[in-house]
């Protein structure tokens, strides 16, 4: 359970990003947790002048070194977003590319698979192409038929896809066979 701190500092910061930096900033640096320090940080460089966000986005994926695996894959998603929303694309594919080597680290399967989750839907928010590396981690680490949460990461992969350009049974056929790529098919008419 986060801290009241922690909870108070990520909504401050982000209170005053988009008004006074220095302040967001000691704001989110004064969040004990680090998952809230990340994502306080993330709001202060979304708002903050160009030649600064830079800077701060490399500090909130410092701090999110010192999270568990799990912590450090899925909080650098709201950090490569806005890496990817600024155009800042050295850092979102270096920071991307070091939570994907550290997704196989993350245990259990179910967290890996929500992690992963966060990531993907971060990336394809920006910039869909970035979202592939994720989208080929996934299909690496993640079987459908192994968690509750690996399979509901495909349905939301599928319904995404399936809204953006009608694509759901591309990411079904990808998927290995069993029961959660047989569910799939029959939900989205394709068995």
């Amino acid at each position: 359970m986060p801290s009241h701190a922690s909870l108070i500092g990520r909504q401050r910061a982000g209170q005053l990003a988009p008004t006074d930096t220095a302040k967001a900033l000691a704001a989110a640096r004064g969040c004990p947790d680090a998952w809230y320090r990340v994502q306080a940080l993330t709001s202060v460089a979304e708002y903050a002048d160009p030649a600064a966000a830079l800077s701060i986005l490399e500090e909130a994926a410092r701090e999110a070194q010192s999270c568990h695996a799990y912590g450090t894959v899925a909080v650098m998603a709201w950090p490569i977003r806005v890496a990817l929303k600024q155009g800042r694309l050295v850092f979102a594919e270096r920071e991307l590319k070091k939570c994907l080597d550290l997704a196989p680290r993350i245990e259990p399967h179910a967290s890996k698979a929500y992690a992963l989750e966060i990531l993907w839907r971060a990336c394809f928010a920006e910039h869909p192409s970035h979202a592939n590396a994720v989208w080929r981690r996934i299909l690496e680490l993640c079987h459908p038929d192994r968690s509750w949460r690996a399979a509901r990461l495909y349905l939301h992969i599928a319904e995404i896809q399936h809204r953006q350009n009608r694509n759901a049974a591309a990411v079904i056929r990808a998927m290995p066979p069993g029961k959660a790529r047989s569910w799939l098919e029959r939900r989205f008419g394709l068995a």
